[in-house]
């Protein structure tokens, strides 16, 4: 009996607590706890009697001999005492259902205790009567601390929401979300987003639009038949994890017919805002909730609009739209209205399905070699460039060779335009020749434009003339000991030693 007291004093001291006293730091009621989220713990023998504190911004695994866990993850301590424990919810912890916290000191650890994660609740709504194959907006209204608004688009892909996500269901039934057939490359790094909720707007737009906290539910969803439906929202974190929720939201889609549509179609032509920002947030989006030939032809005018972001949202809106009538309408509009960078990718990405046209395309894009429009010129320059290199000219050997001719013939006209794009994208074209002529044309723009200095020079090591090497050396520029070291390999090194 003597040697059990020992054992059962001891075991007396263990930590205790319950679901009930583990609370938000200063929320001083019991709620649903999330992951990072900071929480105190109420309780007995939960630490030393006098109390620790973590360095600021210093959390802890171990403080003073006290541990938690969340989860079996170890939690981030700011202050351990007798009977109560500040800390950080782990990031990989659950982020929902019953999660077991066990606190640990000086070897003793409580019973594990179940305490409920959950998301938090969001309301939403949807606006506006809604139609068949018309757009259908839902607004959200999120609880802090998610509250600030966020602005749609937030990446440039039309119908990609970061961490908002839609689910709708009809007659009980979920509806499968619309999956587009190809998901184009961004465009260089491009705007981009985190895919979690709670940093308001990724895109960059100059201000705020008119409506806020909204989505086109149209772009995840089709509603091409009348009925009730049901909408609910969710909010996830970096990994996918419910941060806040909604309940489901019921809405009528009603009959609309071809001609009312045609209707609209016409009302929004007449009414295309020229805000940048209202064409991105609204206008655009809801244009495209029905890809067909009508609102492809309306989105012309959107391919050549002065604003980089509206043109690369248009163009990655063609991913919504059917590939036969993308292969039968571009080529046409390169042809009547011109290439640009933003179409000059499309090319290149899809050269799968536009190949047939290849020698087509380059006779377009020759003829807007010539243009008054800076912006048509670079992109006559990058499609030649991308049609060259990435297309298969086996059954028309010739095209490569014409589109060289032609660039070269009007190689100095394009350096004295002192346009920066024009200039770059030309080095660019001038870095696939290996010729003489090409090396004496970039050595021209490293001379006379500094702002394509670099492009130039690097253009230069693609070609390789060990003439060059010396000269090169001489410039030490960003990334251009690496591009030396790729293109002269040990050649390069005695050039390279005193490189700071």
């Amino acid at each position: 009996m003597l040697l059990l007291l020992p054992l059962v004093s001891l075991a007396g001291d263990a930590p205790l607590f319950t679901s009930s006293s583990v609370l938000p730091a200063k929320a001083g009621r019991l709620e649903p706890l999330r992951r990072m989220m900071l929480v105190s713990i109420y309780g007995s023998h939960l630490g030393p009697d006098t109390a620790c504190t973590a360095p600021r911004g210093m959390e802890r695994p171990e403080l003073c001999g006290v541990t938690v866990t969340v989860g079996g993850k170890s939690a981030g301590l700011l202050y351990v005492q007798d009977r109560q424990i500040n800390l950080s919810v782990p990031a990989t912890a659950p982020s929902e259902g019953a999660v077991d916290f066990i606190v640990t000191y000086n070897g003793l650890s409580s019973t594990p205790v179940p305490v409920r994660f959950a998301p938090l609740d969001a309301r939403m709504k949807v606006t506006g009567p809604a139609y068949v194959n018309m757009p259908i907006w839902v607004e959200v209204d999120l609880p802090e601390p998610y509250r600030q608004p966020y602005l749609y688009p937030i990446r440039i892909y039309p119908a990609d929401f970061g961490g908002h996500r839609l689910e709708v269901r009809r007659n009980g039934a979920a509806l499968t979300p619309i999956k587009p057939a190809h998901q184009y490359p961004m465009i260089g790094s491009g705007p981009f987003a985190p895919g979690a909720i709670g940093g308001g707007g990724f895109l960059g737009l100059p201000h705020a639009p008119r409506n806020c906290s909204r989505l086109p539910l149209h772009l995840a969803y089709r509603f091409d038949r009348p009925g009730l439906y049901e909408v609910r929202y969710q909010g996830v974190d970096l990994d996918g994890q419910p941060l806040v929720r909604s309940g489901w939201v019921s809405f009528e889609v009603h009959d609309y017919s071809p001609a009312q549509r045609a209707a609209w179609l016409a009302a929004m032509r007449q009414a295309a805002p020229s805000d940048p920002v209202e064409l991105l947030s609204d206008y655009l989006p809801s244009l495209v909730a029905v890809p067909d030939k009508a609102v492809l032809a309306m989105l012309d005018d959107y391919f050549y609009n002065s604003n980089d972001l509206v043109r690369q949202y248009t163009m990655y809106a063609l991913y919504l739209f059917d590939d036969a009538l993308a292969v039968k309408e571009i080529p046409d509009l390169v042809e009547r209205r011109g290439p640009t960078d933003e179409l000059a990718y499309l090319l290149s990405w899809r050269r799968d399905v536009f190949q047939p046209q290849g020698a087509a395309l380059a006779r377009a894009a020759i003829k807007y070699l010539d243009s008054p429009d800076p912006l048509l010129e670079a992109g006559a320059l990058k499609t030649l460039e991308f049609l060259k290199l990435h297309y298969d000219w086996r059954a028309g050997p010739a095209t490569p060779a014409l589109i060289d001719r032609e660039i070269s013939s009007r190689a100095s006209r394009f350096i004295d335009t002192r346009n920066d794009a024009i200039i770059r994208q030309l080095a660019l074209n001038l870095g696939s020749w290996k010729t003489d002529q090409s090396r004496a044309l970039l050595w021209r723009i490293v001379e006379e434009q500094p702002a394509a200095r670099e492009q130039a020079l690097i253009c230069l090591t693609w070609i390789g003339d060990p003439r060059d090497l010396p000269k090169l050396a001489g410039y030490n520029t960003g990334s251009l000991d690496y591009s030396l070291n790729r293109a002269y390999g040990a050649a390069a090194a005695p050039y390279l030693k005193n490189h700071p």
